[in-house]
């Protein structure tokens, strides 16, 4: 019953923007086949999976001020059983369950899904937008403080649009360099996460400084700013976290980070990236397989306090780029190492390779434990 409403929910939307006079229509999105394996030591144990991943975005500009968007991913995975898991594959947290299996077994798992499904209103000073949307309030390259609303991983490489929130939000734009937000959006159980936003710049820098309540549990206060040294990029967020309940008897929780990047002439591109969050204790038992399987928030953004990620890419060749990645986890004694080499083939055609591994040190949590995954990708974008 409940499926059957939202889909005709769907339809009559796409009825009503098909017949509503356009100022112009936009679709994109890309198609992707990646097999992949993940080997687990000293278990033994080996994992794979084949995912077809296909994405196609629609913008409608409608008359006047008004603007309609979607985007829709579509994914059809098989492999072991542990790596087809439809629950997950179907999983939904936002108001609006728009996400569906119309394939579940043993070894094969079908699933669309909308992360994007918004009206936005402009004009003037306003812009206001309402629905599905990607709220993005991070700064930093890899552990976002600030992104109270839609908290990402950065080892999820094959989601680059990353994910959405239902949501309400409203933009006053001061002048070029200034604007206030306000954002308010409902997860499934009904919990409400309310924020408000300054940004400005001031002698080179951008700063911004958020306040607000995040899935009614806790009250948020936080900043962030990013700043250019001749061509030295220094970015950085933080945000505390206070529970509602038991206000004055219990510990705030702090999330921060901060990082460097820098181009070089010869296209070489370094990033440093430190995080500090006194909350990552709470998943150490997890040990590495939490870095994929727990649930990220913006209070919770890994397995330990201290973390350190340095990252070097570069242009081999103007159809071939490839970067090297790196973290430690200081209190977790565990680290990770990332490999990618993207070439371009044709014009919209991009063939990938991505290593990732991760290791832990006999004396952790995850005891003398490493993780292997290698990713195959051949893309095409229109």
């Amino acid at each position: 019953m409940k499926m059957r409403f939202v889909r005709g929910a769907i339809g009559c939307a796409w009825l009503f923007m098909c017949g509503t006079p356009l100022y112009g229509q936009e679709v994109s999105g890309y198609v992707s086949g990646m097999p992949s394996v993940i080997v687990q030591q000293p278990a033994g144990e080996t994992w794979w999976q084949a995912l077809v991943h296909n994405r196609v975005n629609f913008g409608w500009q409608l008359a006047g001020c008004w603007r309609v968007d979607a985007g829709v991913r579509n994914r059809l995975i098989t492999g072991s059983e542990a790596m087809t898991d439809p629950e997950s594959a179907g999983l939904d947290t936002g108001l609006a369950d728009l996400s569906w299996n119309w394939a579940a077994g043993k070894n094969v798992t079908g699933n669309t899904s909308f992360d994007r499904l918004l009206l936005t209103f402009e004009k003037d000073e306003w812009q206001l937008k309402l629905g599905r949307q990607r709220i993005n309030w991070g700064q930093t390259f890899v552990w976002n403080p600030n992104d109270i609303f839609n908290t990402y991983s950065f080892f999820d490489f094959d989601y680059p649009e990353r994910p959405g929130c239902d949501a309400f939000r409203a933009t006053y734009y001061h002048s070029a360099t200034a604007s206030s937000e306000l954002a308010v959006s409902s997860s499934r159980g009904g919990r409400v996460t309310a924020a408000l936003l300054h940004h400005w710049n001031r002698n080179r820098f951008d700063y911004q400084v958020i306040a607000g309540e995040q899935a009614e549990s806790d009250i948020v206060l936080g900043g962030a700013w990013t700043g250019d040294f001749d061509g030295l990029n220094f970015r950085g967020e933080f945000s505390l976290f206070r529970p509602l309940r038991h206000f004055t008897d219990t510990a705030t929780v702090a999330s921060a980070s901060a990082g460097l990047d820098y181009l070089f002439s010869n296209s070489l591109m370094v990033q440093l990236e430190v995080l500090y969050n006194n909350a990552g204790g709470a998943f150490a038992d997890n040990g590495l397989p939490g870095l994929y399987a727990t649930p990220l928030s913006a209070k919770h953004l890994s397995i330990c306090d201290w973390n350190v990620f340095a990252q070097a890419s570069r242009p081999l060749t103007p159809r071939l780029n490839a970067a090297l990645s790196g973290m430690y986890f200081v209190d977790a004694k565990s680290c990770y190492a990332g490999l990618s080499a993207d070439y371009s083939v044709i014009e919209n055609l991009d063939f990938s390779f991505i290593a990732q591994y991760f290791a832990s040190a006999k004396s952790s949590a995850s005891g003398n434990m490493s993780i292997w995954l290698g990713f195959v990708r051949l893309k095409y974008s229109f």
